[in-house]
Parts: C-alpha cells; sequence; structure tokens
C-alpha cells in the first residue's frame, strides 16, 4: 500500500456536534506523540513479565497486585506473527539479533512470516481457521478485522492487555482504542501513525525530468486533479519508454477507490459505504454514476497500455516500484510518504494528493495487531507486542535489521544504510514501518525530514470527520453473507477494478452476483446498526 493506501472529503460545515469531534481529535497525536517520550523510560520496565495496570485502570485489587513473574522463571516459548509484506532474503538474520535480546527481556523469541500482498487476503484467513501455530496477526478494517471477530478468531484482550502491556495501554489514544473494540471488548493491539488519510500517487524525481512531465506533476501539489487530467502524462511516459508501466497495476489495485474515497462501514473490501462527509445512508458504492465513469476511464487507461497488461496476475509490484518500472505509484499520501518510500526505495520521490484529510472509523483501525484465539502464549504475545511499542532497538529492529550489517547509526536517531549496502541490494528493508507497532519510534534516514511528526499534527489537525467516526460494524449477524460476497468480489473485481474487461459489460453481472450473495441483507444491516448508534449518541 505509496504502499501509500486509499480515501476524501471537503470542509463542509460539521455544526457543533462536529466541532466537538475535532477538538476531540486534535489532541490524538499528542497524546500519540507522548507514547515515544513514555518509550525512553519504559525499556527497562519490561524487564519483568507482569507489571502492574496503569493507575487509570479500573481493574480489581486482586488482579492488580497480581506478583510479577521474573523472566528467568518464564518458561522459553516461540512466538509466530504474521504480517502482510514483502518477504526478505534476511529475515532470520533479524531474527536471530532480535531473539537474543528478547531472551533477556521475556524469555522469547519470535518468527516473522511476512506474506506477499497478492496472497495476503486468501492465506491469513485460512491460517487462523486452522489454528496452525498462529500466535500474533496483523489485522485492520481493511483486512476483515470485524469478520475474524465475528468468526471468533481474536482473543478478548479488555483485562489481558493493560495487565501484559500496561505502558502501551496507558499510552494508546482512546479514539485508537475504540478502534479496536467490537461490542465494548477489546480485541486488538493499535499501532500509533498517523490517523486523517489522504489518497494519490507518487513519483520519481528523476523519471518525471527525464520525460519532462515534472512541471505538468509539481501543479498537483497544489491543484488536486481528477482521473482523466493524468492523461497526457501517462501518454507521455508511454511514447518514451515503453518497458516503463505508467500506472502499474495489480491483482489488489483499485483506482477508482482512490478518486471516490467512500466512508466505509466496517472492511472496506466488501460494499455498503457512506457518501463521504455528506449523510449517513449506507449505499453500494458500486452503483454509483461515479465509480461507473471512473472504471470507464481505467479501462480506457487499460487499452492504451498504461496500466499493465498482466495487472490481474501480478500479486506483488515492489520489485517494480523498486526497479523505477512503474512510473505513478498509487497509495496513501500521508505527510513525507514519499521521503519515507523514497529511502527505502532508493529514488527521490515526490507525492500529490486527490482526496482532502478525511478520518473515518476505519482509520483508527488502519494498522492493528491480534493474538489469535488458537495461541498458546497470550501473555507473552502481548509482552512481545509491549516491547515493539515502547523499545527502540525491538521497534528498529524489525524495521530496520541488523545495525552495522544492514544500517549504520549517524546520530541518536539517524541512520544510513552500512557500507556496501543499499537499498536495491540490501537483504532486509520491509518498508512496513505503519505495521511494526508505534512508528514515532521509528529511525530516520539520512536526508529524512526529522520533523515528521509535527507534520503529522497539522495532517490530522486538518482531517474532516466522518459522520460516524467511532462507530464499529459488527459483522456477527451477517457473518455468512459477507463470506460469500468476499469469495465473489474476489473472483470477478480484480478483472474490473484494473481495466482489464469492459465495465459496461461487466459491472453490472458482478453485482447481481453480489447481491444473490446476500449483499442487500449486509446493507440493510449495516443501516441497521449506524442508525441504532447515531440514536444512542
Amino acid at each position: 500500500m505509496i504502499e501509500f493506501k486509499i480515501r476524501g472529503a471537503s470542509m463542509n460545515s460539521i455544526g457543533k456536534k462536529g466541532t466537538r469531534k475535532r477538538a476531540g481529535l486534535a489532541v490524538i497525536l499528542m497524546a500519540v506523540l507522548a507514547m515515544a517520550l513514555a518509550a525512553c523510560s519504559t525499556n527497562n520496565a519490561v524487564k519483568t513479565a507482569v507489571t502492574t495496570p496503569p493507575a487509570s485502570e479500573t481493574a480489581s485489587e486482586e488482579k492488580s497486585s497480581e506478583a510479577a513473574t521474573p523472566v528467568d522463571e518464564l518458561p522459553p516459548v516461540e512466538l509466530n506473527w504474521y504480517l502482510p509484506g514483502t518477504p526478505q532474503k534476511d529475515t532470520e538474520q533479524m531474527e536471530q539479533a532480535l531473539n537474543e535480546y528478547l531472551k533477556d527481556k521475556i524469555n522469547a523469541t519470535i518468527k516473522l512470516n511476512l506474506v506477499d500482498w497478492g496472497s495476503w487476503s486468501d492465506k491469513f484467513p485460512v491460517l487462523l481457521a486452522s489454528g496452525d501455530n498462529v500466535d500474533i496477526m496483523f489485522t485492520a478494517g481493511w483486512s476483515q478485522f470485524a469478520q475474524s471477530v465475528a468468526r471468533g478468531f481474536f482473543t478478548d484482550l479488555t483485562e489481558l492487555l493493560p495487565k501484559y502491556a500496561p505502558n502501551t495501554y496507558a499510552n494508546l489514544p482512546k479514539p485508537l482504542l475504540n478502534g479496536a473494540t467490537v461490542n465494548g471488548k477489546l480485541y486488538a493491539l493499535p499501532t500509533s501513525k498517523e490517523i486523517a488519510h489522504t489518497y494519490g500517487f507518487g513519483y520519481s524525481v528523476e523519471l518525471a525530468e527525464k520525460f519532462g512531465v515534472a512541471e505538468d506533476l509539481q501543479k498537483f501539489e497544489t491543484q488536486m486533479p481528477k482521473l482523466e487530467d493524468l492523461e497526457p502524462i501517462l501518454k507521455k511516459v508511454k511514447e518514451q519508454d515503453s518497458s516503463i508501466s505508467p500506472l502499474g497495476g495489480s491483482v489488489s489495485q483499485d483506482y477508482a477507490a482512490i478518486f471516490t474515497d467512500f466512508d466505509p462501514v466496517g472492511d472496506q473490501n466488501i460494499p455498503g459505504k457512506l457518501y463521504p462527509n455528506s449523510d449517513t445512508k449506507v449505499i453500494n458504492e458500486l452503483e454509483t454514476p461515479e465509480y461507473l465513469a471512473l472504471l470507464r476511464t481505467v479501462h480506457k487507461y487499460y487499452k492504451e497500455g498504461y496500466v499493465r497488461q498482466d495487472a490481474i496476475s501480478v500479486k506483488d509490484e515492489s520489485p517494480f516500484k523498486k526497479g523505477q518500472k512503474i512510473f505513478l505509484i498509487s497509495g496513501v499520501t500521508k505527510p513525507l510518504a514519499n521521503e519515507e518510500l523514497g529511502s527505502s526505495y532508493g529514488y527521490q520521490m515526490k507525492q500529490f494528493s486527490v482526496s482532502k484529510p478525511f478520518i473515518t472509523s476505519n482509520d483508527t483501525q488502519g494498522s492493528m495487531n491480534a493474538v489469535a484465539t488458537t495461541s498458546k502464549n497470550p501473555e507473552r504475545a502481548l509482552m512481545f507486542l509491549e516491547l515493539v511499542n515502547s523499545d527502540p532497538f525491538v521497534n528498529n529492529t524489525l524495521n530496520y535489521g541488523v545495525e552495522n550489517v544492514h544500517y549504520v547509526k549517524k546520530g541518536d536517531n539517524v541512520i544510513d544504510f552500512a557500507p556496501g549496502v543499499d537499498a536495491q541490494n540490501t537483504g532486509y528493508n520491509p518498508n512496513a514501518f505503519w505495521e511494526f507497532g508505534n512508528q514515532f519510534l521509528n529511525y530516520f534516514r539520512v536526508g529524512q525530514n526529522t520533523a515528521k511528526w509535527e507534520q503529522f499534527k497539522a495532517y490530522n489537525d486538518s482531517g474532516v470527520p466522518s459522520k460516524i467516526l467511532g462507530f464499529n460494524f459488527d459483522a456477527e449477524p451477517v457473518k455468512t453473507e459477507i463470506a460469500a460476497v468476499i469469495n465473489v468480489k474476489n473472483e470477478l473485481w480484480p478483472s474490473i477494478a484494473t481495466g482489464t474487461v469492459d465495465p459496461d459489460e461487466n459491472l453490472s453481472k458482478l453485482i447481481d452476483k453480489l447481491k444473490k450473495a446476500g449483499l442487500d441483507k449486509i446493507i440493510a444491516e449495516k443501516q441497521r446498526q449506524i442508525d441504532e448508534w447515531l440514536a444512542a449518541q
């Protein structure tokens, strides 16, 4: 996702109630920033396995006074963690360095399982259903969080999290914790990162200058383009170098979603959304004229060769992006995402947005980690996640690999690639900062803007809150229909979304099959729950 990711809204009046929401949102990032400061003082605190919950907790006196277990009395365990991402050649080398440290902290070792993006949506439900050796599982609103809770895959962390990850729990902003809560129970540990979102594109500065489109692209930094506005640029790239794909394209790509940015209700991959910052009526976005018009343009781009002709068979575009074989890279355009991604790919990037900062309930569920109900060591899994969120060594080893092998320090929190290593040949550079816990602990690569977190605060402050911000969809009543809809969409949607087939001939067929699978029932259930939630506010 630029590896960015997807959503937008206009700054309409939101009344007194919306103003109160915005005021509350303004302090979210300040609380998240506090985690980075708190982390510096928590390194030593995690040496023992179980600590007392924070004073703000209302746990019973009996539970809060349970004796901590010294690390040398804990039996050794191996924890399996599954996340979407590009598998890394040196993962075992990273694990070895990390596990030597973890043994002294919590007497545990971690096995990091990165599943390529193209296989993720199919693989993780199978892993959870089988119960095969899964301790920690990445999850998100866009990655079937609600469905996974409904199917009983995730452990209830309501009492466990304050006990086994007290520092993380105490410092997480309430809106993020609310995003991980279904029917009053906490089922995941959110990642501390940006909360608002915008969608857009990143591009290589070198290629933009080479193709003579740098000035055309620069104007998009202040004048938000429509999809049709990109055509002259894509045409120039195609004419000058046929080996470079102007837009790329993969099985998971949805260009239309980037420009419409509908407000999701539960998993954003399941149809049934709201018009952004409009009203609270759930609609089937695939039936809107906006979506059809965009799909027609994408199909036109496919026929012109701007989208990869083999898009529906491409599961992971990372190697093509890294090799500058894709010009416009779509995704989330958070502050300095271009610097973050560019430093990982090894070339200078710029970015522009096609949507305005918007804050939805799914943004509070954008990146989380859950403990599988089949895990034999849920307590130790949370103790590990406590370190991921509070210990700079653990966090940065996961993100950057082994010091003096994959990177070298240039200052307290500034690093560069190790001698002889760069973005093209490094054996460990997953570029998944937003997945690995507290992002405010991340080192900066040489050349990155170290004022990043101040920009994040301004970005969040500018975000327009969804009219259902704080609402979490409970998928339990329609879990059977959701499973059927997912199967239908996975089969037919990629060829439509990538422009491979004509939407005028195929979109109505997809909608018909989705309705037969139970989509109308899902939309009605979403509307019912939203109406109940609104009535209770």
